[in-house]
C-alpha cells in the first residue's frame, strides 16, 4: 500500500469501529478527529512503518493502533502509580504534542524532563491497552513529588520488564527487553557495567527506535562508523523513532557522540 492507500484504509476501519467520532483526512498519514467539541490529530507514521515491515499484518496493525487511540475519547481513569514508566523520546516530540492536542505548551499535556540535548524523558502509564500519557492536572492529583518521579518510574520499569538479554559478540551488542522499552534502558544505571557489556572503551549506544538498543565501545572506530549507517537506516525505515545519532556515556548519563 502507498501512504495514501494506507491512510484511506485506516480511515475506513476507524470510522466503522467508532461511528460516533467524526474523522477526516488532513493529508497522507494524518487524520483529524472531532468528538465532544474537541479536535484531535492522529499521526499514522508509526502504524504505516510497522505495516511496511510486515505487509501481511495490515488488519492486525490497524486494529491495534485504532484500539490504542480510543483512550483519547474515554473518561480519564485514575492513574495507577505503580505503572508509571519513563519513556525516551526525541526533543521534537514536544512539537508533535502541540500539534496533536492544540495546546500552546507541551507541559500542559505531558509530564516530562530533559535528558540531554537530543532526548527527553516522558512519563506515562503502561496500561493493558496502550501507553497512556497524562497531563499536568492529572499528575498533581497523585501526590507524588516531581523530583522523585524519575527514580520512582525507573523502579516500576525494572519491576515490570521481562529479562534483559544481550546478543552479539565482544564488539557490538544488541539488547532486548520485551520490545517496548529498550530505549528506556539507558536510564537504568545499575546495568551499565563492563561485566554486563565488556566493550572496548566507554559505552557508545544507538537507539534509533524505541525497541532497538545497540552498544559498542568508544575505541571501536571502524565499528562506530558502521553503526552510524545502521542507525540511519533503522531510524528512517522503523517505527517509534528516537534518534539517528550515537550517544556516549559520561558519568551517569549518555551525551550525544561527536
Amino acid at each position: 500500500m502507498t501512504e495514501k492507500e494506507f491512510t484511506k484504509a485506516y480511515l475506513r476501519t476507524t470510522t466503522k469501529k467508532n461511528p460516533k467520532i467524526k474523522y477526516e483526512i488532513e493529508k497522507e498519514l494524518v487524520l483529524k478527529s472531532f468528538f465532544k467539541e474537541k479536535e484531535y490529530t492522529h499521526f499514522l507514521d508509526n502504524a504505516f512503518a510497522e505495516y511496511n515491515l510486515e505487509p501481511d499484518s495490515l488488519e492486525e496493525v490497524l486494529n491495534r493502533y485504532i484500539n490504542s487511540s480510543l483512550s483519547l475519547y474515554q473518561e480519564a481513569q485514575p492513574i495507577n502509580v505503580n505503572r508509571i514508566v519513563p519513556i525516551i523520546k526525541p526533543q521534537e516530540y514536544l512539537d508533535e504534542v502541540k500539534m496533536m492536542t492544540k495546546v500552546n505548551a507541551a507541559n500542559e499535556y505531558l509530564i516530562y524532563e530533559r535528558y540531554n540535548e537530543e532526548l527527553i524523558i516522558v512519563f506515562a502509564e503502561d496500561t493493558d491497552l496502550n501507553i497512556r500519557y497524562f497531563s499536568k492536572d492529572e499528575f498533581l492529583k497523585l501526590n507524588i513529588q516531581k523530583d522523585t518521579l524519575l527514580d520512582f518510574s525507573i523502579k516500576n520499569l525494572t519491576d515490570s520488564l521481562p529479562e534483559i538479554e544481550r546478543h552479539g559478540d565482544n564488539i557490538t551488542y544488541m539488547i532486548t527487553a520485551g520490545g517496548d522499552y529498550e530505549a528506556s534502558l539507558i536510564l537504568m544505571d545499575n546495568i551499565w557495567t563492563k561485566d554486563n557489556f565488556p566493550v572496548n572503551g566507554d559505552f557508545v549506544i544507538g537507539i534509533p527506535n524505541r525497541d532497538l538498543l545497540l552498544v559498542t565501545g568508544s575505541n571501536e572506530t571502524t565499528e562506530i562508523n558502521r553503526l552510524k549507517e545502521v542507525l540511519r537506516n533503522s531510524y528512517e525505515t522503523g517505527n517509534h523513532q528516537v534518534s539517528p545519532h550515537l550517544f556516549i556515556r559520561k558519568g551517569d548519563r549518555f551525551a550525544k557522540y561527536k
